[in-house]
């Protein structure tokens, strides 16, 4: 079987489908990955090969001019909107848009490859259309919670529908399955079931330092805001999350903060740290005591997976529905508006509460059962053979 993956061209739409693409490829199945061209060392760090589509806008690079635009220090939930219906729908102007710009290159390089399954993302329009032209099966492969919904896909189908048309479809076709890696009691309420699939964490590789073969003596937190917190303006975010953990007693802090560590900048907090090199976080998340981050799903899912409460900051677009989803479940706490994320001794004490209390452990590990109740991503690899009639 040939599985062309298309997602919306970010590292983070493509993380998600990495365990799965294993998966198939261990089973014999041929895997490759269409995106642009700055992406292509990515997608080759995951293990896969790439279709380099040519170039293309960074979107992390126009996320990151949005955010300037508020100013200078701006953080992210300073600089944009908390999501509405109407945000979800205003979303997808952008990935149906490119679908429209790049289909014509997309389907020469899918009829060249002649897949036999095409596996994408929610934001991702190309692969449904793809999959309509060709007459092959689409697999939606979920990030973890979904608040792509109605919004979203009204306004998918009001740009993107005249197109099919002039294709010979009937309008933008559906997936023919959706799968998701969210624990099914954490994702949005009311949203259409997907095929359960066990969450494996997929943040890269790295080497297991020794600490992280003991249980700590102390507290242990880990700050994490993805992958590019200097770049997006979360630099400030930082700061107040530093500034809360000084006034902690006696933990130790693993800094997993890839592209945004600056001496200077967690100076205050210089003699709690006990990492600051750039590691996957399930190489250590299950010795943490909690985690502070941003609410994106892979950090998230990724704690869950080791049971590891969270104390969320979220600053756009799913972090909010994450954080919406942890408060739910008690798995967490989140701190929403500006005004009190920068309320240092809030943060410090939501910290100890997390640390102090058992009920978001016990909520947390009741999530993580659920998630390894799944099915593995190798136990679906049939399913999606029967799918492609292969």
């Amino acid at each position: 079987m040939r599985v062309l993956i298309s997602t919306w061209p970010a590292s983070g739409h493509l993380q998600p489908i990495v365990p799965l693409s294993w998966a198939l490829r261990g089973a014999g199945h041929e895997v490759i990955v269409t995106t642009p061209q700055h992406l292509v060392p990515f997608v080759k760090s995951t293990g896969l090969d790439a279709i380099a589509l040519g170039e293309e806008l960074d979107q992390k690079m126009m996320l990151q001019g949005i955010i300037q635009q508020a100013g200078e220090n701006a953080s992210p939930a300073e600089a944009l909107p908390r999501p509405d219906r109407q945000f979800w729908g205003n979303i997808a102007y952008g990935p149906a848009g490119r679908t429209a710009e790049t289909l014509q290159l997309q389907l020469e390089k899918a009829k060249a490859f002649a897949p036999d399954l095409i596996l994408t993302d929610p934001m991702d329009l190309a692969g449904r259309l793809l999959g309509g032209i060709l007459g092959v099966p689409v697999v939606r492969h979920r990030w973890g919670v979904d608040p792509l919904t109605e919004a979203f896909e009204e306004t998918a189908h009001m740009v993107l529908d005249p197109v099919a048309q002039q294709l010979g479809l009937t309008g933008l076709p559906e997936p023919d399955l959706t799968i998701d890696p969210c624990p099914p009691s954490f994702q949005l309420p009311g949203l259409e079931k997907g095929r359960p699939v066990r969450y494996l964490p997929s943040n890269g590789f790295g080497a297991l330092p020794a600490w992280a073969l003991e249980q700590p003596s102390k507290p242990r937190i880990c700050v994490s805001f993805g992958s590019m917190p200097k770049e997006l303006g979360m630099r400030k975010v930082l700061g107040w999350v530093y500034e809360a953990i000084a006034r902690l007693g006696d933990v130790e802090v693993v800094l997993a903060v890839p592209n945004g560590i600056d001496a200077e900048d967690h100076s205050v907090i210089a003699d709690k740290v006990i990492s600051s090199a750039h590691l996957p976080l399930n190489l250590f998340m299950r010795t943490c005591s909690v985690i502070v981050h941003h609410g994106g799903s892979g950090t998230g899912l990724t704690a869950l997976n080791a049971a590891t409460p969270q104390l969320v900051l979220p600053q756009f677009a799913d972090h909010f529905p994450w954080a919406e989803r942890l408060e739910a479940t008690g798995a967490g706490a989140a701190i929403e508006t500006v005004e009190k994320q920068q309320d240092v001794v809030l943060i410090q004490d939501r910290l100890e509460e997390l640390i102090g209390k058992p009920e978001a452990k016990e909520a947390s590990l009741a999530l993580q059962a659920e998630i390894h109740s799944a099915p593995s991503p190798a136990a679906l690899v049939p399913e999606l053979e029967a799918l492609a009639g292969v």
